[in-house]
């Protein structure tokens, strides 16, 4: 049994460039380790597993070592892939079913696809010391959230 399997570049519109990302459409759910495993052998940041549902897509992130509960980029390519490859009219909005809620991406009269993801508010927290060495700063505010962190410097 086969199965689309594409790799695609996002953020880019020249090859080589951008953040690569492996989309790989399937007929129904899949086992978790199956596609734990198909994402350790494409050894990308990140290979995205869609299957259609009733009210659009499944869409689910794997790393080459784990699940992840969202990731903006290869959503991005997941949309691109199931518009160029024919599997949704572009016209037609992209439903994706996450661990993360409902994410949309439609594409724009520009030709750009737009991706709305459901916001997440963050609270005050301590950064890190490793992000705060990383960035060679001293905040003056740290947000966080369940995803990422935000500063101000």
């Amino acid at each position: 049994m086969s199965f689309p399997l594409v790799q695609v570049d996002a953020f880019t519109d020249a090859p080589f460039a951008g953040n690569p990302a492996a989309v790989c459409i399937l007929p129904q759910a899949f086992d978790a380790r199956w596609m734990q495993r198909v994402a350790a052998e494409m050894n990308l940041s990140e290979t995205a597993f869609l299957h259609r549902e009733e009210n659009g897509f499944r869409l689910r992130w794997f790393t080459p070592a784990v699940e992840v509960d969202l990731c903006g980029h290869a959503t991005l390519a997941s949309a691109h892939v199931l518009w160029e490859e024919n599997f949704l009219p572009v016209q037609e909005a992209a439903h994706f079913s996450t661990k993360s809620g409902t994410l949309i991406c439609t594409r724009e009269e520009s030709g750009w696809i737009g991706m709305d993801f459901p916001a997440v508010p963050e609270a005050g927290a301590p950064p890190p010391d490793a992000l705060v060495e990383a960035l060679g700063i001293t905040p003056r505010y740290c947000g966080r959230t369940k995803f990422d962190y935000l500063i101000e410097a």
